[in-house]
């Protein structure tokens, strides 16, 4: 049982889960009390896990270090808030675009991540603006360090969400020159989201919708890799955004959980639009955010029942 202000969370939450099920009907995944419960958990998680993001804004004394992948105290979504207080805005997007593409893993925490960017701790440091100098010579450094990026123990993991991502030099460097040729086409993020407002207004979740559109051409970013980046870049306050809805097409784990709590099936024969659709609407009620609500499902329809912490 959760304690103080996450136990009120949940007393609320349970209590919206029961609002909304008399108004539309029960969902099936839920009628067992430990299910219910149980999802209760993995929302709040969910949630805590992004306010831990969108507390950096609290802390104007972040250190310097974070944007230096040659240093140990290098974290690449502090680095990004870091680098957006002072006005280095896509700088701070190429960081977010790191630790998303690479992840934290739950051991080797940044190590790939600060591999790649920091050239193995024995060259350049990869900012945007030195990538876009110098791409032919970041390429080339991953292909002298193919072998470190084939030895886990050297280089380091992806993270879960991104573990079946490629190490191969010409992989990376495919995903690097994809995203910086996307987040560059218009002149930056900004250009980018200042585009958007003049042709579809200014609304956070339409422009979510239409960045989410746009980067189809970034290799290596599915429907994962582009929710997670965006969500990210919006949490960072790097974009006026707000995820438009949970995005189950091409969805594995989140979309289990929708069909299981939706239909009471992780495998029920019902359309990721159609489940997607219920879970929107689910949230319209809730107001957790989309964001919270494919996470939390995901990580519910591992074991239903009973509470785990995943880190993401």
């Amino acid at each position: 049982m959760s304690k103080g202000s996450h136990r009120d969370r949940e007393a609320a939450l349970l209590q919206g889960l029961v609002d909304y099920e008399t108004q539309f009907g029960p969902m099936p995944g839920i009628v067992d009390p430990d299910a219910r419960a149980t999802l209760v958990q993995q929302m709040v998680s969910s949630l805590r896990r992004i306010e831990f993001v969108r507390g950096f804004r609290a802390r104007p004394q972040m250190s310097p270090a974070r944007v230096d992948p040659q240093h140990s105290l290098f974290d690449p979504l502090k680095g990004a808030f870091y680098l957006e207080q002072r006005g280095a805005r896509d700088e701070a997007v190429w960081l977010a675009f790191i630790g998303t593409h690479f992840g934290k893993h739950a051991i080797d925490a940044w190590k790939l991540a600060s591999n790649v960017m920091g050239s193995f701790g024995n060259g350049p440091i990869w900012t945007a603006d030195r990538y876009n100098r110098y791409q032919a010579d970041f390429d080339a450094m991953l292909i002298a360090h193919q072998d470190d990026l084939r030895s886990p123990a050297i280089s380091g993991r992806f993270s879960n969400h991104r573990q079946y991502q490629s190490k191969a030099a010409d992989v990376i460097a495919r995903v690097f020159a994809s995203f910086h040729a996307w987040q560059f086409e218009h002149g930056g993020i900004d250009a980018r989201v200042r585009a958007i407002n003049s042709q579809k207004g200014q609304e956070p979740t339409g422009v979510f919708r239409e960045l989410y559109r746009s980067m189809q051409s970034v290799y290596g970013f599915g429907r994962l890799g582009k929710f997670d980046f965006l969500t990210m870049i919006g949490k960072l306050d790097l974009a006026p955004i707000e995820a438009d809805s949970v995005h189950f097409s091409g969805a594995t784990g989140p979309l289990a959980g929708g069909r299981l709590l939706i239909h009471g099936d992780r495998k029920a024969k019902f359309t990721a639009k159609s489940v997607e659709a219920k879970v929107d609407a689910l949230d319209a009620y809730l107001g957790v955010g989309k964001q919270a609500l494919e996470d939390s499902l995901c990580n519910w329809q591992k074991n239903p029942t009973v509470y785990e912490y995943f880190s993401g």
